[in-house]
């Protein structure tokens, strides 16, 4: 399968791919504000999970203003028992993770819910 046009099915992720292919990669833990925070600043990277879309890998000169503008107003705490849309601008929000790599640092996976 061209990696390029594979599409996200379902959410949870259970593999995680980039135009090369499949990245040794499993999930690790959510994440929380602090978390998110602390590892963009070790210098991991955001990919959308979206159902129905093919990845998307946010560049590393776009994350801080990316997570700024769109992710942390629209997070989901990882302790939160559910979560309404409307309670979230454009009535859309994320549930952040953290992908250990064996080959990269760690990669923020948000699975958008809408």
């Amino acid at each position: 399968m061209d990696m390029v046009q594979r599409i996200v099915t379902r959410t949870p992720l259970t593999e995680l791919w980039n135009n090369d292919g499949l990245l040794d990669a499993r999930r690790a833990k959510d994440l929380g504000e602090a978390d998110i925070q602390r590892l963009l600043q070790g210098g991991s990277n955001f990919v959308v999970a979206e159902v129905g879309q093919p990845l998307r890998w946010i560049s590393e000169s776009d994350r801080f203003a990316f997570w700024k503008a769109e992710v942390k107003c629209r997070l989901i705490a990882p302790d939160a028992d559910g979560f309404h849309l409307e309670d979230y601008p454009g009535s859309y929000c994320y549930v952040a993770a953290m992908w250990e790599c064996a080959s990269r640092t760690p990669v923020i996976v948000l699975e958008k819910h809408h």
